[in-house]
């Protein structure tokens, strides 16, 4: 970069930032705040994952069954037009809490990245101001492995397998609000911040007819709305009857909405029209926020953390993007200011032309292969292109656009290190990509043009909900009718090969990998999934050949080094192995699994002590890693540490109780410690898991023989 740009790029993000501290002084200058001695707000931050602004009744929707909400909305300050900066998950609430748009904090994609330590979170800052933290999560794309999770107390990211959506990684709200409550009731003398995320609208869509009977039988996704105000509902009752509601501000935001059918996008991900972007967002808290102001100036949820820095009188130790809307939300005006938008989605799974937007007043601009434009005066439904009928506006927009990119200071996301399930139900979802962003490539104005394709991408999405209900061979057949229809669909054929795999059609499987690595070489996390299926099928040196080639392409995936040290080991190398795990350790130094690989490798060759680190320190990043609590349980019996040993037993059985052989190896290592009441209940369990097995009862006569003669005795 010359010295010129290079002084003119530094005079821009000066200029911003000084236009970011006066806004925010603006904002405080404005406001007559309570006296210094007054106790901060408790924040609530609840997030309508999947939730169009448009279906809820404080937004004019008459269908719904959200008068919890409406009214709420009622009390505060309602932001008609308010924008997510991507139609996915991740990305949006990333956005949230770092005041910074995707390129900025770097995560533009769900289920890759993890956010860069350098990055403030919200969290982070109000820990740091004597906050307690807690958040409480829906599904596994919001996992802690993405980096969310600072500065939070607790993280309750513990998403079981849910049996109403056939498996899928997530739960019901009604269970992340039982969490929330109970930590609530346990809350300090301090302030809180407390995150409730709510996934209940998300497909697949569920009536409810346990609760609604037929109402939304046509329509489920209503159904799904009314169940998050339902548990939202039961967190504003809490705060009332707890006298909390006074000065605690409460925040309903919407990370995306849904397609539904509308240009002819049933879900969401692929597009940017307003049926995905705009989201309900609503604040309200009677000791700060001005009750039944609506707000029609167009605002993004990048604005929430600067807003509640602002309210809270605390700085923020980075600029942030995101602009304080306080000033508006106690009654007085707010300048209008453009809105950004991308969807990556598009080139990440199929290298189709990203998507970016600009929403300037009543204007809308969306960047392509074939640019669109919108009046959203005139044409709300977005369903007038204006590009070529009115080239200056388009023109205009367009160089806007380029400019709010230019003022970006992009960041890159660090690997995430997805574990083997989380992998397996991301893919599944259709949410794992092949390779890189469209950052770390050129983006060729010929890119393919997503709108050629939405028929294909229906298809797909239906396809992936019958992979997850384990219709493979449904999903399968739809898969190859996408085949049929277009060979530039690569992302459709990694879920056949997927639903191949899991149909136990491996030959087939790895032949669909091969030809997507032929067509698309830059998808280098084909090679992990062929390298699983030849795995399967016995094929040892052919999996570890497909590993070199990931690893030969992405030197720094310790997920990719993780796999190969598990084929080494099983091809009788462990002192490669070994190496692997340290590289992949090396790479990422908090990646739990891996240390968990590497202390069964030590364990293996005899290296107790060093395995024992090992496990040690896969507890250190992951306190509940039900591995190595098993594997510490075996090494310390072998070291003589039994009173630890025993530990990490009953924690492997608190974590997983249906397990017959922790609850039989726990109660056998009782007794031999003369804690025979204790083992006995931990082999009643076990005989009750397995009853066909008779080392349970063995055992349990032999303690009980010991009893009778006066050895050993309870707990």
């Amino acid at each position: 970069m010359s010295a010129n740009l290079l002084a003119v790029s530094l005079l821009r993000r000066r200029s911003a930032w000084f236009v970011v501290i006066g806004l925010a002084s603006i904002a405080v200058a404005g406001v007559v705040y309570r006296s210094l001695s007054a106790p901060r707000p408790n924040i609530v931050l609840v997030t309508f994952d999947t939730t169009r602004a448009d279906r809820l009744g404080a937004y004019g929707y008459s269908q719904g069954l959200t008068t919890a909400f409406d009214e709420f909305a009622k009390q505060g300050v309602v932001f008609e037009e308010a924008y997510a900066p991507a139609p996915i998950t991740l990305p949006s609430h990333a956005t949230m809490l770092t005041g910074l748009y995707p390129p900025e904090h770097g995560l533009r994609i769900n289920g890759s990245g993890k956010l860069d330590r350098e990055i403030p979170v919200l969290t982070e800052i109000l820990k740091e101001q004597g906050y307690d933290t807690g958040a409480f999560i829906a599904a596994v794309v919001l996992d802690s492995v993405y980096g969310l999770d600072r500065g939070f107390d607790v993280y309750d990211d513990n998403v079981g397998s849910s049996a109403r959506h056939h498996g899928e990684r997530r739960r019901d709200g009604q269970e992340v609000v039982d969490a929330a409550l109970a930590w609530l009731r346990q809350r300090t003398e301090k302030p809180f911040f407390c995150w409730i995320h709510l996934y209940d609208a998300h497909a697949p869509y569920d009536p409810r007819p346990e609760t609604y009977q037929q109402q939304f039988s046509d329509n489920p996704y209503d159904a799904g709305v009314a169940w998050e105000v339902a548990q939202f509902a039961r967190v504003t009752d809490y705060l009332k009857a707890e006298q909390l509601d006074a000065n605690t501000v409460v925040v309903v935001a919407g990370d995306h909405g849904e397609g539904l059918g509308e240009h002819q996008e049933f879900e969401h991900g692929m597009l940017v029209y307003n049926t995905t972007l705009e989201v309900p967002f609503v604040a309200v808290c009677p000791d700060h926020f001005q009750a039944g102001t609506r707000v029609e100036t167009p605002v993004s949820v990048v604005d929430l953390t600067p807003t509640l820095l602002d309210l809270l009188r605390i700085p923020s130790s980075r600029p942030m993007t995101g602009r304080s809307l306080l000033a508006a939300m106690q009654g007085g005006v707010l300048e209008p200011r453009d809105c950004y938008a991308e969807a990556e989605t598009p080139f990440s799974l199929n290298r189709w032309c990203p998507l970016r937007a600009v929403i300037s007043d009543r204007w809308k601009y969306i960047q392509s292969t074939r640019p669109e434009l919108y009046d959203l005066q005139q044409d709300p439904g977005e369903l007038q292109n204006l590009a070529e009928s009115d080239g200056e506006t388009a023109e205009r927009l367009s160089a806007l656009l380029t400019e709010m990119e230019q003022q970006f200071v992009v960041t890159r996301s660090g690997d995430a290190n997805l574990s083997d399930d989380d992998l397996a139900n991301l893919q599944a979802l259709g949410y794992v990509s092949g390779g890189a962003t469209s950052d770390e490539q050129s983006r060729e104005a010929d890119l393919p043009d997503v709108k050629d394709f939405i028929p294909e991408v229906a298809k797909f999405e239906e396809a992936k909900h019958l992979s997850l209900e384990g219709k493979s061979d449904e999903a399968i057949a739809l898969l190859k009718e996408v085949m049929q229809a277009t060979d530039q669909f690569p992302a459709a054929n990694l879920l056949l090969g997927d639903c191949l795999a899991q149909a136990g059609r491996l030959d087939e499987a790895a032949e669909t990998y091969q030809r997507l690595l032929q067509s698309h070489p830059d998808f280098e996390k084909v090679h992990q999934s062929l390298s699983r299926v030849r795995v399967q099928q016995g094929r040892l040196e052919d999996a570890e050949q497909e590993l070199r080639k990931l690893i030969g392409k992405s030197p720094d995936s310790a997920v990719a080094r993780l796999d190969l040290a598990q084929v080494l080991s099983r091809l009788g190398r462990p002192g490669e192995a070994i190496e692997e795990c340290r590289e992949a350790l090396h790479n990422s130094p908090e990646f739990a699994a891996a240390h968990v690989v590497l202390g069964q490798l030590l364990s293996a060759t005899g290296k107790l002590g060093d395995a024992t680190a090992s496990f040690e320190q896969a507890l250190r990043y992951d306190p509940d890693n039900l591995d190595a609590h098993v594997h510490l349980f075996f090494v310390l019996s072998q070291l003589g540490e039994f009173n630890t040993a025993i530990r990490h037993g009953q924690k492997a059985v608190e974590l997983a109780p249906d397990s017959f052989e922790n609850r039989f190896n726990l109660g056998v290592l009782l007794i031999a410690q003369g804690r025979n009441d204790d083992g006995i209940l931990q082999l009643e369990a076990a005989e009750k898991l397995k009853p066909d097995d008779p080392r349970p009862r063995q055992h349990i006569e032999q303690a009980q023989q010991s009893r009778r003669r006066g050895i050993g005795g309870g707990g």
